[in-house]
């Protein structure tokens, strides 16, 4: 607890001088017994470190006006007579004494006067943040089901799932967030979780793309946001509909995404682009999106289509200063440099493309691409 404010009122009859007193009493009272309780609980020496604020407050009709709107014991007439005084001309103790003179006085008096002799406080806490360890440990037996999911807020919830590499961990994470509190972020959050446990394990792709949206449509059922469309799309592509995919994005612009969305919008934009052979506007929109590994592949591979080679091989050569281990930039760089007639360069390329993925050897030695290169001997000694 940082503050404690207390603010003492009085009810309006009786001159200034007393009222000034009576509500600065009021509020000091509150204070001495505070300090009482502190001295005799403080177990941690806290108690000097919080500051009492006092708050007479004198001459003020506000919270009489207050409580006249909610009181029912008079009528409306009567009510409206009371306001044209206190709203009315003249001093305070003038307006006390014009209300005395009304019919409606002594209910006033009798009820609503003894709830303003009072003292309210208000403490203002600073509440103990949670490590994010500590977070981490409660979220994980959460979704054990080895602790209340009232552990943790589900924006603690959800943040927890952000700290783990693990796919596993957060698919578990965002279904507890699901059963606690069964918001649209956390479908979302679910689905992306399912797309990306689709890339690691392409065996396992066309169950969890189902999965992936069945929770984007279950997300958008609850809130339709850019983000889900996003994630929608990206399912959509993984089960090759590129014009439902297409539709998606286009759903997700019109749902006014943030700047950061939209950088990664473009990037499943770009993928669309290229499977649709529009390959200008694929590298159009993939030069505007995130500069991750695979936005950039895709913005090489639509320039390698394109025939801009030079632009394609600094864009493979992006993507492989993001992941040294891309074998289809690499192989991206070989057929540009084939085009090209630079050999060597060729031959390097291709040498980290099989290194990287010994697969590739078999497209190779089957790619037209390289026909003009067949009795090369560097080439040949690549592919062996």
């Amino acid at each position: 607890t940082r503050t404690v404010t207390i603010t003492g009122t009085h009810s309006p009859e009786g001159p200034e001088r007393i009222n000034s007193r009576l509500s600065e009493d009021r509020a000091k009272v509150i204070e001495n017994y505070y300090r009482k309780q502190m001295d005799k609980y403080d177990y941690a020496g806290m108690a000097d470190s919080i500051k009492f604020i006092l708050k007479p407050i004198v001459d003020d009709w506000g919270m009489f006006k207050a409580a006249l709107a909610e009181y029912d014991g008079i009528t409306d007439d009567q009510k409206s007579e009371i306001l044209n005084i206190i709203n009315g001309p003249g001093q305070f103790e003038e307006k006390e004494k014009a209300l005395q003179k009304l019919p409606s006085y002594k209910k006033i008096f009798k009820d609503i006067y003894p709830g303003l002799r009072a003292a309210m406080t208000e403490i203002l806490t600073v509440k103990e943040k949670k490590t994010d360890a500590q977070i981490s440990v409660l979220a994980k037996g959460i979704a054990e089901g080895t602790m209340s999911a009232d552990t943790l807020s589900i924006e603690e919830l959800m943040y927890a799932a952000t700290l783990t590499p693990s796919l596993a961990e957060k698919e578990a994470i965002y279904k507890a967030a699901i059963k606690k509190a069964d918001a649209w972020n956390a479908h979302n959050n679910l689905a992306a979780t399912y797309i990306a446990m689709a890339i690691e394990d392409p065996s396992k792709a066309a169950d969890l793309a189902g999965m992936a949206e069945t929770q984007v449509d279950l997300a958008n059922k609850k809130q339709e946001s850019p983000e889900a469309y996003v994630n929608a799309a990206s399912v959509y592509l993984m089960q090759g509909n590129i014009d439902k995919a297409y539709d998606a994005l286009n759903k997700a612009l019109s749902l006014n995404p943030s700047s950061e969305l939209v950088s990664g919008l473009k990037g499943v934009k770009g993928a669309i682009e290229i499977r649709k052979a529009d390959y200008k506007a694929a590298v159009n929109s993939l030069t505007g999106a995130e500069a991750t590994a695979d936005n950039l592949f895709n913005k090489g591979l639509a320039q390698l289509l394109d025939k801009n080679d030079d632009h394609a091989i600094s864009a493979f050569d992006e993507a492989i200063a993001q992941d040294k281990g891309y074998a289809l930039a690499y192989y991206g760089k070989a057929i540009a440099y084939a085009r090209k007639g630079e050999a060597d360069k060729l031959i390097m390329s291709l040498k980290d493309a099989i290194s990287n993925d010994a697969s590739l050897k078999e497209r190779a030695i089957n790619d037209l691409e390289f026909r003009n290169f067949a009795d090369n001997p560097g080439f040949s000694e690549a592919l062996k």
